[in-house]
């Protein structure tokens, strides 16, 4: 190789590592899906983007949880939790804004990672600050029940915004009075995703699309309890509800 070929090579490995750079920094939406295949190893069967993409995210900030509880316990200086907390909220703001658009629902994501975290981050940070400079016990309990206090908040805010008490599912199968629906993971709903038996419905064949009404559970996901309206082809759809007697 020349010397002429060497420079040249070296210029096209610093102009890939500025482009990889600057494309993390200011993601743009791709229209690729991305591959979660670290994330995959979890996972016992096969399972749609949508879950796959929540997983992560879910492991994402379990992992930074993780992390800063381990910094709290091993270090006095709350420093390092900026040092760990940057690349995370990169790396978070990325996914969201690169790939988000392959979530069914992505505003509820979005905002409940994006605050959930800088809650957590206030937590751990401001606990090292409190400990660090304030020193009394009774500042540290106070700063703990503020932040759980935060984190109620939030959670009414949220469920006001965007909780619903319905889902969707997928009809897989019908058997007698019964019909297994494949729900997928809502976070607007707080639905975990799964497959559940609910009392069949007229017009509820395995393929069709079905909104399913839920059941709120306090500090717990919610429960799918019976199916509310059937979508049929060529966008009609078939209620469940009961109608109003007319005269």
């Amino acid at each position: 190789m020349s010397f002429d070929e060497f420079l040249y090579s070296i210029g096209e490995s610093v102009e890939r590592i500025v482009s990889a750079v600057r494309s993390f920094i200011f993601p743009e939406p791709s229209e690729n899906p991305p591959s979660f295949g670290f994330t995959g190893r979890f996972v016992k069967s096969n399972v749609t983007l949508h879950e796959l993409f929540s997983l992560h995210l879910q492991l994402c900030f379990l992992l930074y949880l993780f992390l800063n509880f381990a910094l709290v316990f091993l270090t006095r200086n709350p420093l390092w939790l900026i040092v760990v907390a940057a690349p995370y909220f990169l790396y978070l703001r990325y996914l969201l804004r690169r790939y988000g658009d392959f979530l069914l629902d992505k505003k509820p994501y979005q905002v409940f990672y994006a605050v959930l975290s800088a809650l957590s981050f206030l937590a751990f940070f401001g606990y090292s600050l409190v400990r660090l400079y304030a020193g009394g016990i009774v500042y540290v309990y106070l700063y703990i029940l503020s932040v759980a206090a935060l984190v109620l908040i939030f959670r009414w805010y949220f469920k006001r915004t965007f909780g619903r008490d319905y889902t969707y599912g997928v009809v897989e199968e019908v058997k007698n009075d019964v019909i297994k629906v494949f729900v997928h993971d809502d976070i607007a709903a707080n639905v975990k995703p799964g497959r559940y038996w609910l009392p069949a419905v007229p017009d509820a064949e395995p393929g069709r699309v079905v909104k399913v009404l839920v059941e709120d559970r306090t500090f717990r996901s919610a429960r799918p309890v019976r199916i509310i309206e059937v979508y049929l082809p060529q966008s009609s759809q078939s209620s469940t509800e009961p109608k109003n007697a007319t005269e």
